[in-house]
């Protein structure tokens, strides 16, 4: 007597084979969404890093010249107005203002009073400003003219 071979269904082997491709392109789908999400937070965070180390670059140079306009105001005898000149800082009266470049579009703003008597100054303005103006009133074509014709005013 002859044994028979167990048949085997090309239909089991198919279906098998199908959830096999399609389990490796899930993984590859998610791979390059892992390494595309990773890649933009890489950018991201080094942005993040520059505009923090230009900000501290920028706070410690403004701070270089509060602390100069500390010593000339109390060494006297003319030494605040000449400090002023060359770190071009604009004095009026017993307040004074400068600005330290902060990256490429923006800049530290500061605005201080100085006492008269050599007490502590008072710090009333140390702000990051942008340099750009906006202009709210500007129209935003986001839509072309025609491109969605149920928005426009037709008449019955």
């Amino acid at each position: 007597m002859e044994r028979s071979r167990p048949q085997r269904s090309i239909i089991s082997t198919g279906i098998t084979s199908f959830v096999l491709i399609f389990v490796m392109l899930s993984l590859l789908t998610f791979a390059v969404l892992s390494l595309v999400s990773a890649q933009a937070n890489l950018r991201l965070s080094r942005k993040s890093a520059d505009r923090t180390s230009d900000y501290y670059a920028a706070e410690n140079a403004a701070n270089e010249v509060l602390m100069g306009l500390v010593r000339a105001a109390g060494s006297g005898s003319g030494a605040l107005e000449d400090y002023a000149a060359a770190a071009d800082v604009t004095l009026s009266g017993d307040s004074a203002a400068y600005e330290v470049p902060l990256g490429e579009d923006q800049i530290l703003a500061v605005e201080l009073t100085l006492p008269a008597d050599g007490g502590p100054c008072v710090i009333r303005r140390w702000q990051a400003v942008s340099r750009y103006d906006w202009n709210s009133d500007e129209p935003l074509n986001l839509l072309g003219t025609g491109a969605l014709p149920i928005l426009e005013d037709t008449e019955d």
